[in-house]
């Protein structure tokens, strides 16, 4: 088998599209107005721009109007309102009458950075002349730039930038220079000093705070550092990192600048700092409670980003796009640290792995073909063939793919590869496979809007409040809460034993067991529900209580292999009289001390997020190309490897970059999985929802009894 990466540079060409729009002019009470009708990813900002209005005029005129603008909804423009505004400015600071601008074409690998540094502006100063870069950087974009004076020169300087205290070691004092826009307020928050401390230790504040003013701050009042004091429920924290502005943070949540002020007073005065954590807000205010059309928006919102704009590219798609892969390999080349960092020609290189055979290691080694491969890295390797598969097969279909394939078997390989130009133009991020390796990239695709999957654990929960971010395996508690739903919807009027143990600290385990107890002894059903412990009680007394000419339904919840052991040979043997039926996980069948043959005659059955059925002819195709490719049977892995990549890289050549709203409409036969992404909040990403229920039959088949939850009993509830 052969590791290749393939390095070519692009860029990735966007068109913007613009709608001719219809507009009438009505009069109400004595007013005149324009009747807008909103366009497709139109802002207020954006309207007030074209209108030549103010956002105040346009928010007096429609009251309960939100930041978040639905299509086809229509706004009231107030018509020769805007003269005044100008002439009230003039008065007061004429040289901003007539604002003078360059407009500048964005090319070819130019950057946010680099055309604010080309006009001599700040990243931050680009972004609040042009609030639209919030959403990226593309292309043939044209951005305003506005012509300098030396009036505006020293606003840059004075109003925008960050000032930092200057420190006097020998007094054990600080002093801070008072910018434009701070407030004795703000100051005594940023510093975590009272205002009486800050009174006395500054005299002249008496007559009031001035710009220019410097501010004697103790040492050990400005280094220690302010508990942020929140509600969990209502907000999380965010640690703000190199580079982000106030405009980045609210398009990444999801949430307007002013409520992340609102949550953070002391942004009002100032810019955000590197380092520094904030509280972002759980619930935008968009949801206006106790409003009735409040609650009217709020529906239409959450209706809005169910479904989103979902726009199919038409015609032949030659884009090129580029896809990254971030495994654990780990080879000798990759898996250690370097004191002084690793080279990032050493992660761009081609993998290898003809490295020679390490006899003294092969008991945590295997060879194949004649190479030494981490036993760790078996099943990752055969993710990787699935993958190639995958991308092999959409390359024949026309489709453009350019991968990267990188090691990340540690964190310093995962933060160099995150510093990387050729990480941030890649259109797909697959991995890293560990949650703890996780949190950096996770952080990383939302801030640059890159697609990020977790294709195979089901832990971490980063998709809460990243909206990038798609876990292909539902986490335990999901499939717990789904387990307990389908025992309650298939067995609600059967015999049903919840089997109990002695010692069950498996909290998984225990939940599973409660959710089922709840739902099954509500007063919605009519179940024989029993609780029974074969370990305490034996097999003869449970006999009375099962059901001759019925089925008997049991429960195991727990994944502890000697317990389920004496509950697996009780069954069995009461098998041989009585129609059982057993509800476990798909744990069970690893258990080596088991029979699968006594699954069989329980009628083994358990939801799982994988069900391969080797009739279906894509299965059989696919084991055809693997054995031909590679020489071997294909694993778990290599059918996860393949179905991932296939979905969302298709998903890209069919809806572009930001697919996110497609796939609640995007069904596509895999080998194993069936993939419906539910959004789990209105600033998270996407859980796979979707899973089998698999059934150990007499006869020794193994059947997919169906998706659950099945998609056309939804729509009918």
């Amino acid at each position: 088998m052969k590791f290749i990466v393939a390095i070519c540079l692009f860029a990735l060409l966007n068109s913007i599209t613009y709608s001719v729009f219809s507009q009438k002019q009505v009069e109400i009470a004595g007013e005149k107005y324009v009747l807008h009708k909103v366009l497709k990813s139109e802002t207020i900002y954006s309207i007030c721009q074209q209108y030549k209005v103010t956002q105040k005029e346009l928010l007096e005129a429609n009251p309960g109007l939100t930041a978040i603008l639905k299509s086809g909804s229509t706004v009231k423009v107030p018509v020769g309102k805007v003269v005044p505004e100008q002439k009230k400015q003039e008065s007061k600071v004429p040289q901003k009458t007539v604002e003078e601008f360059y407009y500048h074409k964005v090319v070819k690998k130019q950057t946010i950075f680099s055309i604010a540094k080309q006009y001599g502006y700040t990243a931050n100063d680009l972004i609040r002349f042009n609030p639209e870069l919030s959403n990226g950087l593309v292309a043939g974009q044209v951005l305003k730039i506005p012509v300098k004076t030396s009036d505006s020169d020293n606003q840059s300087e004075s109003q925008y930038k960050t000032t930092y205290p200057v420190m006097d070691g020998s007094s054990g004092y600080i002093y801070h220079p008072v910018v434009s826009g701070e407030t004795l307020y703000s100051l005594e928050q940023r510093f975590n000093i009272s205002h009486q401390e800050m009174m006395s230790l500054n005299p002249s504040l008496q007559d009031g705070l001035k710009t220019g003013m410097k501010l004697k701050i103790p040492v050990s009042s400005s280094q220690k550092p302010t508990e942020l004091v929140f509600d969990s429920k209502s907000f999380n924290k965010y640690q703000i990192e190199k580079g982000e502005t106030l405009f980045s943070i609210s398009s990444r949540f999801g949430i307007e600048v002013g409520e992340l002020k609102k949550a953070n007073p002391s942004l009002f005065s100032r810019s955000l700092e590197t380092g520094e954590t904030i509280l972002i807000p759980k619930n935008s205010a968009f949801q206006k409670v106790g409003s009735i059309e409040g609650q009217k928006n709020t529906a239409e919102f959450m209706e809005e980003i169910g479904t989103g704009y979902c726009d199919t590219i038409q015609g032949i798609n030659n884009q090129k796009y580029k896809a990254g892969l971030l495994l654990p390999f780990h080879l000798p080349a990759y898996d250690k640290n370097y004191p002084d960092g690793i080279s990032k020609s050493l992660l761009l290189s081609r993998i290898s792995l003809n490295d020679p055979v390490d006899t003294a290691s092969l008991d945590t080694t295997v060879v194949t073909n004649g190479v030494n491969i981490d036993q760790k890295a078996l099943g990752f390797i055969e993710f990787y063939e699935g993958a190639l598969l995958a991308i092999d097969s959409l390359q024949r279909n026309g489709m453009n793919i350019e991968l990267f394939v990188f090691d990340a078997s540690n964190q310093q390989n995962v933060n160099t590869m995150l510093q990387m130009d050729e990480f941030r133009d890649l259109n797909l991020i697959i991995g890293p496979v560990y949650p703890e390796f996780q949190e950096t990239v996770a952080s990383f695709a939302a801030k640059n809007r890159i697609p990020m999957i977790s294709p195979l654990s089901s832990g971490g929960n980063f998709e809460q409040n990243n909206s990038w971010y798609f876990k292909v395996n539902p986490t335990k508690e999901y499939q717990s809460e789904q387990t307990a739903t389908y025992i309650a919807r298939e067995f609600a009027n059967k015999n049903f034993f919840l089997l109990q143990f002695s010692d069950n600290s498996d909290a998984a385990a225990a939940k599973l067991a409660e959710l089922t107890k709840a739902k099954l002894t509500s007063t919605s059903f009519r179940s024989k529900f029993h609780e029974y412990n074969f370990q305490r009680q034996g097999v003869n007394q449970i006999k009375p209580l099962l059901d001759e000419n019925g089925v008997n339904i049991f429960m195991i919840p727990s994944d502890n292999e000697a317990q389920v052991s004496v509950a697996v040979t009780n069954l069995t043997a009461l098998a041989e009289h009585y129609d059982i039926v057993l509800i476990g996980t798909p744990a069970l069948t690893k258990f080596k001390s088991i029979q699968i043959e006594n699954y069989h005659r329980i009628r083994l059955r358990y939801l799982s997020p994988y069900f391969t059925d080797y009739e279906r002819p894509l299965v059989r195709r696919f084991v055809s190309l693997y054995r031909e490719n590679y020489i071997a049977e294909p694993s778990q892995f290599s059918y996860q490897g393949f179905d991932v990549a296939y979905y969302f890289l298709s998903a890209i050549q069919r809806f572009g970059k930001d697919f996110r709203n497609c796939l609640p409409n995007y069904p596509m036969e895999l080998t194993q999985m069936n993939f419906r992404f539910r959004k789990v909040a209105p600033m998270g990403g996407f859980e796979n929802e979707s899973m089998f229920v698999t059934s150990f039959e007499r006869n020794f088949d193994v059947l997919s009894l169906g998706a659950f939850p099945n998609p056309r009993i939804n729509q009918k509830k």
